[in-house]
């Protein structure tokens, strides 16, 4: 039976009312979860972000950090704490994502130092046992040091520290030798190529001084090839040392951040430098040589699609041709493009280490097209690399 006229007058503004106290309370319960989960956000944002500049403080270059934290301030959850957008989503995944790149960056400045220093300690050893008639005990002492305080760096900028101190005391103990020997410069050929390799992978990847590098390199080879006096030559070797320590901080100050994720193979046919990036981090570098004037090696982007281990190559061109060129063995090949019968990175064993490098383009270890490279190099790259790896050919 209907209500009464007069109960249901009465009814009706506590209906009213109660309706108004519920969206009233879901209002505030709403506002609430939204400036709770604004107010978290903020704080785990915050804790990023002083996560990195303590990475920072530790080694880890600006140019790794910047996307993440560009990441973070292009995100939607800048909204204030009133917007409904934090009523579904709190940004937890989002956040989690960054945590996990931020661990991947930190593993990946770590690898890289570590990378620089073994290869810091592989230069001291070679030191040690070329010298090792000449060095003292402390010396041979000191090698187990240099391995026990790296092992027990925990950060980038302390392994750096160590690798510095550690290529440091290579050249000064190389420096003394060469002193004791009666200036026995016999070395000074072998840092100077060191040097031109690392001046060149420096301009290949356009590290801030890179051409002043390769400008004092040409001046100290030129000052060399005069056959200076005793005096000269010592210091031309401290010079030598002093640029080597110089231009491999700037290598490791700047080994990421230079390609896209994955891995990368990029070759620069000016500085005939080819360097292996992985993550946007360089992980291996090594002068090549690349084709020839009428057969230079094609730029562009490719792909590694064929992998040869051991693999013949034999000419395009009919005996007599300019083109035409003996049967040649190689250990190692990858090929990135079908252009004249197929373009090939390999090694070259017929080509002696001096051969690579600036303007070997122009010498007879030029190819027919192809990029010879170490086959050190060539056999690591031949394991690293998987089919569908860019490679990216740069004039």
């Amino acid at each position: 039976m209907p209500l009464p006229s007069a109960v249901f007058m009465r009814t009706s503004p506590l209906a009213l009312a109660n309706l108004a106290l519920i969206v009233a309370v879901s209002g505030v319960t709403l506002a609430a979860v939204g400036s709770g989960r604004h107010d978290d956000f903020g704080t785990q944002a915050t804790q990023l972000e002083q996560r990195w500049s303590e990475m920072s403080t530790e080694g880890v270059s600006t140019r790794a950090l910047q996307p993440l934290e560009t990441a973070l301030k292009a995100s939607s959850y800048q909204a204030p704490w009133w917007s409904p957008a934090w009523w579904n989503d709190p940004g937890t995944a989002f956040v989690q994502g960054l945590e996990r790149q931020t661990e991947t960056t930190w593993n990946q400045a770590l690898a890289s130092a570590r990378a620089h220093a073994t290869a810091a300690v592989l230069g001291w050893d070679n030191m040690v046992e070329r010298n090792a008639a000449t060095l003292t005990a402390a010396t041979f002492t000191a090698s187990g040091t240099w391995v026990t305080r790296l092992d027990a760096a925990a950060t980038p900028a302390a392994i750096d520290m160590i690798s510095a101190e550690l290529a440091s005391a290579t050249a000064a103990e190389g420096h003394d030798v060469l002193v004791a020997a009666s200036w026995d410069v016999t070395t000074l050929p072998t840092s100077l190529h060191t040097l031109l390799m690392a001046s060149d992978q420096a301009g290949a990847e356009n590290i801030a001084g890179a051409t002043g590098y390769l400008s004092t390199y040409q001046r100290i080879s030129t000052a060399f090839a005069a056959r200076p006096g005793k005096a000269a030559l010592v210091s031309l070797s401290a010079q030598v040392a002093t640029l080597n320590t110089t231009v491999s901080a700037a290598l490791r100050r700047n080994a990421c951040g230079h390609a896209p994720s994955g891995k990368v193979i990029v070759i620069n046919l000016t500085f005939q430098e080819a360097v292996f990036y992985q993550n946007g981090c360089a992980v291996q570098a090594t002068a090549v040589t690349s084709g020839r004037r009428n057969e230079r090696t094609p730029t562009g982007t490719f792909h590694v699609f064929h992998k040869d281990s051991p693999v013949l190559f034999t000419s395009w061109a009919a005996r007599g041709s300019p083109y035409w060129y003996p049967p040649e063995r190689a250990n190692y090949a990858l090929e990135f493009t079908v252009v004249r019968a197929g373009i090939f990175l390999h090694d070259a064993p017929w080509e002696p280490p001096s051969g690579y490098g600036p303007g070997s383009q122009n010498t007879d270890n030029a190819s027919h097209g192809c990029v010879h490279a170490p086959t050190s190099v060539m056999r690591w790259a031949f394991s690293w690399a998987p089919l569908g790896t860019p490679v990216i050919v740069v004039a």
